[in-house]
């Protein structure tokens, strides 16, 4: 009987390896394939150039398959600079995005209906693969960019490494880079896939007592919908947030503050000019812009004890005739510091006022112009006791000039790449110290002047064929310089009418003037006073303009000469002074004298040969240019490194022995290979 009896049929079921279900796996691999199909219309990556000759800056914007912005105006920037041209034709990874993304969209569909836990890890790896990958790559590309450079470019800044995040900066420019919408879409969509079933799950657990599982999934999918949407929002732009809302009026800011208050301006973009009329203190936090859109000074100060600090000022109006600055100071006692000024016609302008502090600026005017259109980068007139250090002037007419003001201070500044370093005219009673002018057509213009003092300054490279002078003095009175370097110029130092009263004087004391291609050009107007200087690798010493100059110069000071890399005396009594004089002669000078034309041939084999010839042979004897009747045998002061000088006189070295070489045979090489650079 028990045999009969039929026994309960116990059915099995089991899902197969590809079966579809409408689980949490499945709502959170669509929801990060959908994320990752937006990328693909979505900016991946943002970078702003911050280039003076442009005010609105530059940009550009990466996507998977293109790029866009100001791509053509970079790649002019970066002609200038060196740098390998921007060309997205020639970008593999941009050809190969679509297939890479449109394919693991696929596969994590495909991962829906295959159920394998390894396949589900690797596309978790494989989504955060693509973010990290991108970064990676886009670091690739800029160092190769910042380090395959061309020498020869007429900005080379030497080799760089832009960051792929954050801000670089390179000589006077700087990017800005950050990530946009589809890499925080990606983010999101790999935070969904690792993380959108552990977290689903917990919510169903944590409310499981209420029994509603379904709407805690619901609930739970709504989240990391919020969470991919914030993802994108807020990381698209780290100044979204403050770039959405309108920024306020600073000129209703200054006018609602009570006299003697302090306001702090947040980051973002004013509009100007701006009149400040009253005294405030005015601090940027976050580098805020001020711009003028070209209307006027974008900034002017007419109160007494006005600071302003931390802005970028820029957009000044551009016609000469008011000579419109970024920052215009018409009342006493202003302190302008730490600010950039650019695309302004004039920088600083200082206008009969007295006691302010320019401190810690960075000035430049407007790049697209050339030196002769643009205004003065620091500019003073009729103004007194003021003090203008640590700033940064580049790209201007004239680094610092000083009209009609006296007892002025400049120190600690770096002046370059502009017409002169400093101008002054009818300047009184100013001294410069500790300061460096370098790559300008001419160092230092001191024209009409009086009772300057100059220590411890810089005039180096300054090489224009037309003047390139380190100084020049013209018309001065009362002129000392104490431990000057003046270097590497086509120039050292020009002297006309120094002193121009009888008795006033010019001092120069304890300088190096060295590796200049002439070191002193000086009238038969100056009478200076000289001693303890060093003369040292100059192609030539002196050369006189309109005379001989053998009576009209002192060449020691307290008894004490100048060291002469050229002289061959001796010092028997180890005093450091030689026992015969110094004399210094030049038949191509005098030859010059007789026909200017032949200055043609100025720094040429032919000026060397023509003056060794007069030594070794000498037909006649004419005057010398110096006579120092205690030179030193020692330098006073050098050069850590002289570095490279000019082109055509590092070619003059190289030719000359191999030029002289059959008159060395005859009279000897010595005297010929002492000059050096």
């Amino acid at each position: 009987m028990l045999d009969t009896i039929d026994k309960p049929t116990i059915a099995r079921t089991s899902h197969p390896a590809w079966s579809l279900r409408f689980d949490t796996w499945t709502v959170c691999a669509i929801i990060a394939a959908a994320l990752l199909v937006v990328t693909f219309f979505t900016p991946l990556w943002h970078m702003t150039l911050i280039a003076p000759q442009y005010p609105n800056d530059l940009t550009l914007t990466a996507y998977g398959t293109t790029m866009e912005g100001d791509l053509e105006e970079i790649n002019t920037l970066n002609h200038y600079a060196g740098v390998k041209q921007i060309d997205p034709d020639d970008v593999l990874e941009l050809k190969l995005f679509p297939f890479l993304l449109f394919g693991f969209v696929a596969v994590i569909l495909a991962a829906v209906v295959v159920r394998n836990r390894w396949l589900r890890w690797a596309l978790i790896a494989v989504a955060w693969g693509f973010p990290i990958g991108l970064l990676a790559d886009l670091q690739y590309w800029l160092y190769n960019y910042g380090h395959n450079l061309n020498d020869e470019a007429p900005l080379y800044p030497g080799a760089f490494t832009p960051k792929v995040l954050g801000r670089t900066k390179v000589v006077n420019f700087h990017s800005e880079c950050f990530v946009s919408w589809g890499f925080w879409l990606m983010i999101a969509a790999a935070l969904v896939l690792t993380f959108g079933p552990f977290l689903v799950r917990f919510l169903r657990e944590s409310w499981s007592n209420t029994g509603t599982t379904r709407p805690a999934a619901a609930l739970g999918a709504l989240v990391l919908l919020f969470m991919a949407g914030a993802a994108g929002v807020v990381g698209a732009n780290p100044s979204a947030a403050s770039a959405a809302a309108p920024s306020q009026d600073l000129q209703a800011m200054v006018a609602a503050a009570e006299p003697g208050a302090t306001i702090t301006v947040p980051a973002g973009t004013y509009a100007g000019p701006l009149l400040i009329d009253k005294p405030l203190t005015l601090v940027g936090d976050g580098w805020p812009v001020i711009d003028g859109g070209r209307k006027a000074d974008v900034v002017k100060i007419a109160a007494e004890g006005v600071t302003i600090r931390g802005f970028v000022i820029q957009g000044s109006r551009r016609e000469v005739s008011d000579e419109p600055a970024g920052i215009k100071v018409v009342a006493d006692r202003a302190v302008v510091e730490n600010n950039r000024v650019r695309d302004v016609l004039y920088g600083i302008s200082l206008h009969e006022s007295n006691g302010h502090i320019v401190r810690g600026n960075d000035v430049q005017s407007v790049l697209e112009f050339p030196a002769e259109r643009r205004g003065h980068a620091l500019y003073l007139y009729y103004t007194y006791d003021n003090i203008l250090e640590d700033n940064l002037i580049h790209f201007a007419k004239d680094g610092v000039f000083i009209n009609f003001s006296a007892r002025n201070l400049i120190q600690r500044n770096t002046v370059r790449d502009l017409r002169y370093g400093i101008h002054f005219m009818y300047a009184d009673e100013n001294q410069m110290i500790d300061n460096t002018f370098t790559r300008n057509l001419t160092g230092g213009s001191i024209m009409y002047a009086k009772d300057l003092y100059f220590e411890n300054n810089e005039f180096s490279y300054n090489q224009s064929p037309a003047s390139g002078y380190g100084v020049l003095f013209k018309d001065v009175d009362n002129i000392e310089l104490v431990n000057n370097r003046i270097h590497h110029n086509t120039i050292g130092i020009t002297m006309e009418g120094a002193p121009i009263t009888p008795s006033a004087f010019v001092r120069l004391r304890h300088n190096l003037i060295g590796y200049n291609e002439l070191a002193l050009y000086i009238s038969t107007t100056t009478g200076a006073q000289l001693g303890e200087n060093t003369f040292r690798g100059n192609l030539r010493q002196v050369e006189s303009k309109g005379g001989k100059l053998q009576t009209h110069n002192t060449w020691q000071i307290d008894g004490r000469g100048n060291y002469w890399d050229d002289y061959r005396g001796y010092d028997a009594n180890g005093d450091g002074i030689g026992d015969i004089e110094y004399q210094y002669r030049s038949a191509f000078g005098e030859l010059i004298q007789r026909d200017e034309a032949l200055r043609a041939y100025s720094y040429t084999i032919a000026q060397s040969a023509i003056d060794l010839a007069a030594r070794w042979f000498p037909v006649y004897e004419h005057a010398p240019s110096v006579i120092d009747a205690a030179p030193l045998v020692h330098p006073t002061m050098s050069l850590p490194d002289p570095g490279d000088g000019p082109g055509r006189a590092a070619a003059l070295l190289i030719l000359a022995p191999l030029a002289l070489a059959p008159l060395a045979i005859f009279g000897g090489a010595s005297h010929s290979l002492r000059r050096r650079w």
